[in-house]
C-alpha cells in the first residue's frame, strides 16, 4: 500500500520570532558603525540611540515572521506554490512594520514615505535570500527523503525477488529428488536393508541441511554438508557410476554464500553431465580465497557442453539465470557465474563473489 506523501511541516511561530529577532538585532549593529555617532554623542547616548534602532528593527522582523507564519499555515502542495506565498508574506510583512513605524511616529521612521519603501525593500530582499535558502534546503531534503525510499522499495522488492527465486529453486530441486530417494530406500529395505538405512541416513541428514536455506544467505559450510548428502545419495543410487571429492578450506567455510546456489550447479552436473553417460563420471567441489573473493567451483567429467541445456550461450537454464539474479540483487555486479568446458571432458561452473558478503559492491 502506498504511504500518503509527507507535507513539508509548518513555520513553528516560536521558530520565526526567534529568528526574527537575531537578524533584527544584527541589522541594528549597523547604527554602531557609522563613525559619524561616536564623535558626536558621548557613548550613553549612542547605547540609548541603537536601542531605539533595535526596537524598530525588532518591530519590522517580528511583523514579517507573524504574516510568514500565517501564509506557511495555508495549504500548499507545490514547492513552487509555497515560495510564491513566502515571497508575498515577506514582501507584505516588510511593508506593514514599516507603516507601523510611521504611523506610531518613530524617530527611525520620520524621513518619511519613500524612505520607509527604501527599508520595505531592504528588507524583503534579506528576507527572500533567507527564504530562498530555507526552500532550497527543504527541496534537498524532500529529494534525499525520495531517494531514501525508492531505495528502501527496491530493497524490499529485490529481497522479495531473491526470496521467490530461492523457493522455486526449493521446488525444482527437492521434488523429483526426494520421491527417487524415497523409492530407492523402499526398494533398498527389501533387498538390502543395511544400504537402505545408510541412505535414509543421508536423506536425514541432507533434509537437516536444507532447514537453514529459509533465509537469504547461509555460509559455505552448510551449503557444503548439503551438497556432501546430496552427492551421498546419489553415489548410492547410481552405484559404481558416481566419484566425489572435496578441496574446501576449513577457513572458507564461515564465508556467506547464497543458500542452494552450490546445490543448484552440483544438481545440473549430475543431471546433465554425470546421469547421461552410461560409465557416469566425477565430480569436484572446490573453494579458493583469490584476494576479496571467493571462487567456489564444481567440476565434472559428464557429457559436457552438448548435454547441457543452453551451456554453449553462457548457460541460461532456469536454475543457472536464477542464481545469476540472485548474485546480481545481493551482490550488484561484483558476483558473477561462469561456465567454461572441462578438459579432456564434461563442465566447469565457478561463482566469485565478494568475501565481505553483499556489502561490498
Amino acid at each position: 500500500m502506498a504511504r500518503p506523501a509527507a507535507q513539508p511541516a509548518r513555520l513553528a511561530p516560536g521558530t520565526a520570532l526567534g529568528w526574527a529577532l537575531v537578524v533584527a538585532v544584527c541589522m541594528s549593529t549597523q547604527y554602531l558603525f557609522q563613525p559619524f555617532v561616536w564623535k558626536h554623542w558621548p557613548v550613553g547616548e549612542v547605547l540609548v540611540g541603537w536601542g531605539e534602532v533595535v526596537w524598530d528593527r525588532v518591530l519590522v522582523a517580528v511583523t514579517i515572521a507573524l504574516v510568514l507564519v500565517a501564509a506557511m499555515r495555508i495549504p500548499a502542495h507545490r514547492l513552487a506554490a509555497r515560495a510564491a506565498l513566502a515571497a508575498l508574506a515577506i514582501v507584505a510583512g516588510a511593508a506593514l512594520g514599516e507603516m507601523a513605524l510611521l504611523v506610531t511616529g518613530s524617530p527611525y521612521a520620520s524621513d518619511g514615505l519613500s524612505a520607509a519603501l527604501g527599508r520595505a525593500i531592504q528588507w524583503t530582499g534579506l528576507a527572500l535570500c533567507i527564504s530562498g535558502i530555507h526552500l532550497l534546503w527543504l527541496r534537498d531534503s524532500q529529494a534525499r527523503a525520495a531517494a531514501r525510499a525508492s531505495e528502501f522499495s527496491r530493497s524490499t522488492t529485490d529481497g522479495l525477488l531473491v526470496r521467490t527465486q530461492l523457493q522455486l529453486l526449493r521446488l525444482q530441486i527437492e521434488p523429483h529428488f526426494l520421491f527417487n530417494t524415497l523409492a530407492t530406500i523402499r526398494r533398498l529395505q527389501e533387498t538390502q536393508p543395511d544400504e537402505g538405512e545408510r541412505l535414509l541416513h543421508h536423506l536425514i541428514g541432507y533434509l537437516r541441511s536444507t532447514m537453514p536455506a529459509s533465509v537469504q544467505r547461509t555460509v559455505l559450510g552448510d551449503e557444503v554438508d548439503l551438497v556432501e548428502s546430496y552427492l551421498a545419495i546419489i553415489a548410492m543410487r547410481m552405484p559404481g557410476r558416481l566419484a566425489v571429492r572435496f578441496d574446501v578450506p576449513t577457513s572458507l567455510r564461515g564465508c556467506e554464500c547464497p543458500p542452494l546456489t552450490l546445490a543448484t550447479l552440483v544438481e545440473n552436473a549430475v543431471k546433465h553431465g554425470i546421469t547421461p553417460l552410461p560409465e557416469g563420471g566425477a565430480i569436484a567441489v572446490g573453494a579458493r580465497r583469490d584476494g576479496d573473493m571467493l571462487e567456489i567451483s564444481v567440476t565434472d567429467t559428464g557429457a559436457g557442453v552438448s548435454a547441457a541445456p543452453n551451456s554453449a550461450n553462457g548457460g541460461t537454464g532456469v536454475g543457472l539465470a536464477n542464481i545469476r539474479a540472485r548474485l546480481r540483487a545481493l551482490y550488484g555486479n561484483s558476483a558473477t557465474l561462469s561456465l567454461t568446458g572441462n578438459v579432456p571432458q564434461g563442465m566447469r561452473a565457478v561463482i566469485r563473489l565478494p568475501i565481505g558478503g553483499p556489502g561490498r559492491r
